[in-house]
């Protein structure tokens, strides 16, 4: 293989990575299943040329996880150089659990093996934007995000917005627009065992959430924390085709987990802000239409100025999505690569 020639500006930001004590929130909402499988078949099922020696298949409970951290205390170990040059920064990404099967030669499933995918992100450090996209291949997008649990402690606001367009034309100009919003009430907590009996499938969905995390005090199981992404490079001459195309295994660890509190879905409101940029995503993640929803009403329902929105147009269609169940917790995370399960094409 050819040696690899660093290509940025500095080497501090290679895997692993160590975050203490960074905060997390979690909504679990409800999709249709086709959503979930429709990503699997694109990414992971298709020939490319060769098909890989794996199945991906959507558990049976239609649920996926918005996932926000707040990271305060970040760093790369790389080559065990715990602690150097820390950063801090938010990020959210769109999960959930799957089964990953081996495949025979005789086109025999076994082995059966529940992994995380991971197909929408955003990022507010480049650093780590542009170092997972290249590592892991994840599919993350710059943003700015902001997260505001200090102002009102009844009230906590996560906002989210990028560059992009709020339609094609041809005097199109890309600016900050908003992509989601979401208000949560802390002091609305659940009782869990009714919430979970009100939504088929939840508890198996929590039991999954759950059995990737290691509560703090309590023995290691081998939490299960595979994330699988897609890896890939286009080819400068035919763009619908890769010159590098693998499926790589990361593990994400969420280690010493305390202050854990569920929070009643009710209590969330979560909003979409549709534009040309995010049309895409929010039908084929979310099933939300990709025509211009005129019966939605537009703009940031609590002011465009009230976090960090001087700069971001909030003027587009805002979409409600309903959160099924929350959760809050505190926790320190291990992300490291463990290898390339498929290169395509050898």
């Amino acid at each position: 293989m050819t040696r690899f020639v660093p290509n940025f500006s500095t080497q501090q930001l290679l895997p692993p990575w160590v975050s203490i004590g960074a905060r997390n929130w979690v909504f679990a909402i409800k999709v249709p299943h086709h959503c979930l499988q429709g990503y699997l078949n694109t990414h992971f099922n298709e020939p490319a040329p060769d098909y890989a020696p794996f199945y991906y298949e959507a558990l049976d409970y239609p649920y996926g996880l918005l996932r926000v951290t707040k990271h305060t205390d970040f760093s790369s170990h790389y080559r065990g150089l715990e602690g150097r040059q820390t950063l801090s920064k938010i990020d959210v990404n769109w999960a959930y659990p799957v089964y990953r099967w081996r495949v025979s030669d005789g086109n025999i499933r076994y082995d059966r093996k529940t992994v995380w995918v991971e197909p929408m992100s955003f990022d507010n450090n480049s650093y780590t934007m542009f170092s997972s996209r290249e590592i892991w291949g994840t599919e993350s997008d710059m943003a700015r995000i902001v997260v505001d649990e200090e102002t009102d402690p009844n009230r906590m606001h996560i906002d989210i917005a990028m560059q992009g367009l709020r339609t094609f034309t041809p005097k199109s100009k890309a600016h900050l627009i908003g992509v989601m919003h979401m208000e949560m009430n802390p002091e609305v907590k659940s009782d869990l065992i009714p919430d979970l009996a009100n939504h088929k499938g939840l508890a198996a969905f929590v039991g999954a959430l759950f059995a990737s995390v290691g509560l703090k005090g309590a023995p290691d199981l081998h939490q299960t924390s595979e994330v699988n992404t897609l890896k890939q490079f286009r080819d400068v001459f035919n763009m619908q085709i890769a010159v590098y195309r693998a499926i790589i295994a990361s593990r994400t660890d969420h280690t010493n987990v305390t202050d854990l509190q569920f929070y009643k879905g009710s209590a969330v409101t979560l909003d979409f802000m549709w534009s040309q940029s995010m049309a895409e995503p929010l039908k084929k993640l979310f099933d939300i239409d990709n025509d211009i929803p005129d019966r939605y009403p537009v703009g940031h329902p609590g002011g465009s100025d009230e976090i960090d929105g001087k700069d971001v147009d909030w003027e587009l269609p805002r979409i409600q999505k309903e959160v099924v169940l929350a959760a809050s917790y505190t926790a320190d995370i291990r992300y490291n690569v463990t290898g390339t399960l498929h290169t395509y094409g050898n």
